[in-house]
């Protein structure tokens, strides 16, 4: 059954059409072999794409690597722009290591 109020076809935003290299599976079978072996070719570029930009994600060591290349950037970056701020915080760091090491000895040393 078709519609025919024309104001129903225009409301309804029309869906992008898939580029040809790209085609849906229904009509995957009015293909000639050229274009099947095209859809092919695209299909398995984009699954590796898909593939790699997961692995990428799932990698621990490699987003670990990326994350201490980020903070070395950015450290780097702080020393040549505010090197007293940089200081500041080094020094603020040291200090809280210094005083949770001394909690943690007098808490163990009350234990013995």
């Amino acid at each position: 059954m078709t519609s025919t109020n024309p104001s129903s076809a225009s409301a309804r935003p029309q869906k992008p059409q898939a580029p040809a290299a790209v085609t849906s599976p229904s009509t995957v079978g009015a293909l000639s072999r050229k274009e099947l072996s095209a859809h092919l070719e695209a299909t398995r570029a984009k699954l590796s794409s898909n593939l790699d930009a997961l692995e990428d994600k799932v990698n621990v060591p490699k987003q670990l690597d990326k994350a201490g290349r980020r903070l070395r950037r950015k450290v780097t970056q702080m020393r040549r722009e505010n090197p007293v701020a940089l200081t500041g915080i080094v020094a603020g760091a040291v200090i809280a290591v210094g005083i949770t090491a001394i909690l943690v000895a007098k808490i163990s040393a009350k234990k013995k």
